[in-house]
């Protein structure tokens, strides 16, 4: 064939050849313009008719595609005698592997040329079109760094329109395929997505990482090739980098000894393996995950995720397809899918010897315990516990479940009745289609009340098998586990669950006892340990003693929850918040945060605690990214708008935290935190007579308490009323509840006293306060940012942010109070 004219090209020499053809560097000779390509033609003997289909499919497809990370078809035709071929642009680069070795890339380099990779199936699946043969041989680099992606042979075509058949899943299939990269629904022989191609990709990746295979297949026969790509679990990247078995093939005898590997990576053994660990475990998992529905919903998913692993963002490796930032930063849109439900508290019936107050927490606490049985098992979008709380109050039953479903922006709604009388309960249920109006599924079921938890375990398992037909085995061992086998614990932390929701003062108090009732009842009962330790979290805003002591505590009973039950999100969450106050270890308190995101990625308040880590680092943009996330999970709860609106003023960026505070006052006028915010970011702008309005309106909401009449304390020193400040000063310094120093230290900076100030901060270090983690950020302090005292103060609390800031002076500008 050499010296062969095809079309306008002479062919110059054999590159490539395959089973069904080969390919040949050419050069164009029509004198238009100088080129050199790639031509491709069925081998003499093999022009069979599903031969020269699979070609012109193959050729059709590279029509469609116009990627710079895919090799452009130029042209194609019939040559004299009959056969098909395309011209294809020529690609002068290595293979994958050996690019990324010869020059020794890292691992966030190999991560940026995999992106690269990723772009280009993006491209093809958006034109209707999947790989089915994503491998290293069929990646080149160019000398520029530039990957791309050849040989669409056995793709499939999923747009009808572009051609009239595809290649079917055949038995020749498997011997087109290459098994070490082809997923599980490919050698089963099932229906192809674009998932087959994410999975592919999470093989090409585990090895661009690791330089092994996820599975050893040498020698093995097909159906046991089939069993270990279906069955077999991969180990984790960064527990397979010191296995000397899987190492792929193709390496050296010098390549495969692991200290070069890790030399090939730019780094040595040890750090190879910590840099593997945790978020690219997680990632790489997850693209090679056994099921459609546990990858990544799209390759620009499973991109995104190695984009916030390299700008250093939590990786999140989400189950499903929930909630989509949206390009507009104030959009609170939850996008819904075929899954999506919300739990509504149940209704309560009128009872028989027992009264509807008593009995007003089971129909809460059924729905919240509905709701963390049907989020584990992750193929469900659920909304959270917070986000149906105000149906609660709908005292006469009579609210539009359609509406609610609407509200939501739910798919289905979860509604029932629950009527207790004496030693019998009767609850009736119903699973509504919002969108169509029709119950999927209903029940009614009488228990003896002693089976509570037997009916909770039916209820989540019926709704679970109406939307997910086929659920998973681990799907019903996590529908069927139980914090505790006793009814009377489970009861006691139901009360504790619905007590805590109602957020007051007043409520709390009765949620402690209720948590401390379930754990004398069963000491090993995980989530009442979490209640407990989420109660202690909150005392010091309520201003009942020293935060240190209550953090104490707060963290002994999150160690015992996690002790009991490592999977529990909500028990790292107050670990989080207390460990970081009673040891000052922020690098720990952070990955508590970031355990909680692992388990459970929808968890609005893991992505709120973790805001709050974070702005206190002066993280504010990857602070306010979580805080956004919080809102669009459980838009309707207005305290993650609250932590929204304190990252803009910990920001600087104060307007925008007061439209965000009036916005949530405007939806939900009696959240007196919004009053409250919204007068603290007021008065440091000078705004007097508005902050002043809003913190009485605080007050009257929420009563006189610490929290409240220091904040008007505030707004009158910011205001020049020092003789009403006075007042308030003695009245705290005489009255028998607790003043945080921290709270002095704040009304003294805008009394412009900075020895007292100072002073007051020397106390909320000396007594560890909670407050102690605003120091690096808070504005009313910036007053005081020059001063020594105060930078050693700011040393002291560890807080990451001193290295951020140093010099201090340099950063600040005192002019306008302001971050420079």
């Amino acid at each position: 064939m050499i010296g062969k004219q095809i079309g306008n090209y002479r062919l110059i020499k054999e590159i490539a050849r395959g089973g069904m053809g080969a390919v040949y560097l050419a050069e164009r000779t029509d004198g238009v313009f100088a080129q050199t390509a790639a031509v491709k033609l069925i081998k003499r003997g093999m022009d069979t008719d599903e031969i020269v289909r699979r070609f012109r499919h193959e050729r059709q497809i590279l029509a469609a595609l116009n990627h710079p990370n895919i090799a452009r078809l130029f042209n194609g035709g019939t040559t004299e005698d009959g056969l098909p071929f395309f011209v294809m642009e020529y690609i002068e680069g290595e293979p994958l592997y050996e690019f990324c070795d010869r020059r020794r890339l890292s691992i966030n380099e190999r991560l940026k040329l995999f992106q690269q990779i990723c772009y280009a199936v993006t491209h093809a699946h958006e034109q209707g079109i999947v790989h089915r043969d994503i491998k290293p041989g069929n990646i080149l680099v160019t000398r520029e760094g530039v990957p791309k992606l050849l040989d669409f042979g056995i793709a499939k075509i999923l747009n009808p329109e572009l051609i009239e058949e595809s290649i079917k899943p055949t038995a020749t299939m498997m011997r087109l395929m290459t098994p070490e990269y082809a997923s599980p629904e490919q050698v089963r022989g099932a229906e192809i997505s674009p998932s087959s191609d994410i999975y592919s990709l999470g093989t090409v990746l585990y090895e661009l990482l690791t330089a092994h295979r996820p599975y050893n297949l040498a020698n093995q026969a097909l159906h046991e090739i089939t069993r270990i790509i279906c069955e077999t679990e991969p180990e984790p990247p960064s527990r397979v980098i010191r296995q000397t078995e899987n190492l792929l093939p193709a390496l050296s005898a010098e390549q495969k000894t692991l200290n070069q590997i890790a030399e090939n990576r730019n780094t040595d053994l040890a750090a190879l393996e910590t840099e593997l660990s945790g978020g690219l475990d997680r990632i790489v998992l997850k693209a090679l995950a056994k099921t459609k529905e546990s990858r990544y919903r799209t390759v620009k998913d499973f991109s995104d995720d190695i984009e916030r692993r390299l700008t250093g963002e939590v990786v999140l490796a989400e189950e499903l397809d929930v909630l989509r930032r949206s390009a507009d930063s104030d959009s609170r849109i939850a996008t819904t899918s075929e899954r999506s439900i919300a739990v509504l508290p149940f209704r309560l019936l009128q009872t028989g010897d027992t009264t509807e107050a008593e009995d007003k927490f089971l129909g809460l606490g059924l729905a919240d315990a509905l709701i963390m049985h049907l989020s584990a098992t992750k193929r469900l979008i659920v909304r959270p516990i917070g986000s149906v709380l105000r149906y609660l109050k709908d005292e006469d039953n009579s609210f539009d479940l359609l509406a609610a479903g609407r509200e939501l922006g739910v798919r289905f709604i979860l509604d029932g009745f629950i009527n207790r009388q004496g030693a019998r309960i009767r609850v009736s249920v119903q699973l509504l289609n919002v969108e169509d109006n029709k119950t999927i599924w209903a029940g009614r079921f009488d228990e003896d009340y002693t089976n509570v938890l037997t009916l909770e375990d039916v209820i989540s398992t019926r709704v679970a098998e109406s939307l997910i037909p086929h659920l998973t085995v681990d799907e019903r061992a996590v529908l069927a586990k139980r914090g505790t086998e006793n009814v009377r614990a489970y009861e006691a932390y139901l009360r504790g669950r619905y007590h805590w929701k109602m957020f007051t003062e007043e409520s709390f108090a009765k949620a402690i006892e209720a948590f401390n009732e379930a754990v004398a009842i069963d000491p090993d009962y995980a989530l009442a340990y979490v209640g407990i330790a989420d109660y202690y979290n909150w005392l010091k805003s309520f201003g009942v003693g020293p935060y240190h002591d209550f953090a104490v505590k707060a963290k002994q009973a999150g160690l015992m929850a996690i002790k009991l039950d490592p999977q529990l999100p909500e028990a790292y969450i107050s670990l989080a918040q207390s460990s970081l106050i009673a040891d000052l270890d922020w690098k720990r308190a952070e990955g508590y945060c970031l355990r909680a995101l692992e388990l459970n990625p929808y968890n609005a308040d893991a992505h709120s605690s973790y805001a709050y880590h974070l702005f206190s680092e002066g993280q504010f943009d990857k602070g306010l990214f979580h805080a956004r996330r919080a809102v669009e999970i459980e838009p309707q709860t207005p305290n993650n708008h609250h932590t929204e609106y304190w990252g803009l003023y910990f920001a600087r960026r104060f307007d925008e935290a007061i439209r965000k505070a009036e916005n949530v006052i405007s939806n939900h006028p009696l959240y007196g935190f919004a009053y409250f915010a919204r007068s603290w970011f007021l008065r440091f702008i000078g705004r007097h007579d508005e902050a002043l309005a809003a913190s009485e309106r605080a007050i009257e909401i929420m009563g006189e308490s610490v929290l409240t009449l220091t904040g008007h304390a505030a707004s009158l020193a910011a205001a020049g009323k020092i003789a009403e400040t006075e007042k308030l000063l003695e009245k705290f310094r005489s009255e028998k509840y607790y003043v945080s120093p921290y709270q002095f230290a704040l009304i003294y900076c805008y009394l412009g006293e900075k020895e007292k100030a100072l002073k007051a901060l020397d106390e909320t270090f000396e007594q560890r306060e909670g407050f102690l983690i605003w120091f690096g950020i808070e504005p009313t302090l910036d007053i005081l940012r020059n001063e020594p005292r105060f930078q050693n103060l700011l040393k002291s609390t560890r807080n990451p942010i001193v290295k951020s800031i140093s010099p201090i002076n340099k950063n600040y500008d005192d002019t306008t109070q302001a971050y420079s």
